[in-house]
């Protein structure tokens, strides 16, 4: 047999390593009879003994015989759960289990909500496609709407006191524009237009 035909086993450790939680001791340091019981025993023993004790005018007829049926059936009944299991479970746990799985919503849970998942819908539109013929003749050209004139500052001469403070927090000029191009508005088009100059 070859590495790649090579048989896998798996080992599963789980049952092991889950133990349940369990009562085997009385407060008094003494052991339970047929103990230790899991808390699903000891629930099964408390309920069907109070449902015994509620319903005993409709089967005590036997006497003093009823006290024994009162503490051997509550007691057979968590012997049987002992050996009961569902896929390696209690039963008390495997029907939380199913509980929890079938209260689950279908889309399941995000961050503790029940998930929404929009249903799909059928999205319409219009598109409206204008062919133009080759026999029809092209508009007219529209004229260019005249430039307006450009805008000069107009200086005032100032005083020479007033005017040395004003010299100096004036910003100095930018360097003229390359003659034909226009002012770059961006970084990148500051940098072609040096890589150009050069």
């Amino acid at each position: 047999m070859s590495a790649s035909e090579e048989e896998l086993i798996g080992h599963s450790y789980t049952r092991a390593r889950k133990h349940p939680l369990v009562i085997g001791k009385l407060p008094g340091a003494g052991r339970l009879p047929g103990g230790p019981y899991t808390i699903t025993q000891v629930m099964t023993m408390v309920i069907s003994f109070g449902f015994l004790v509620l319903t005993r005018d409709l089967w005590a007829r036997f006497g003093a015989m009823n006290f024994v049926l009162m503490i051997l059936v509550p007691w057979g009944l968590a012997w049987v759960l002992r050996y009961a299991r569902l896929d390696g479970r209690d039963p008390a746990r495997a029907l939380r289990s199913l509980f929890i799985y079938s209260s689950t919503p279908v889309q399941g849970r995000l961050a503790g909500k029940p998930q929404r998942v929009a249903r799909p819908r059928l999205a319409s539109a219009t598109c409206t496609v204008r062919v133009r013929s080759a026999e029809r003749p092209a508009p007219a050209a529209v004229p260019a709407p005249a430039a307006k004139p450009a805008l000069t500052p107009v200086r005032r001469a100032l005083p020479a006191t007033a005017s040395e403070p004003l010299r100096k927090a004036r910003p100095a000029a930018a360097p003229p524009a390359a003659a034909g191009r226009p002012e770059p508005k961006t970084g990148l088009q500051a940098l072609l237009a040096s890589l150009d100059e050069h």
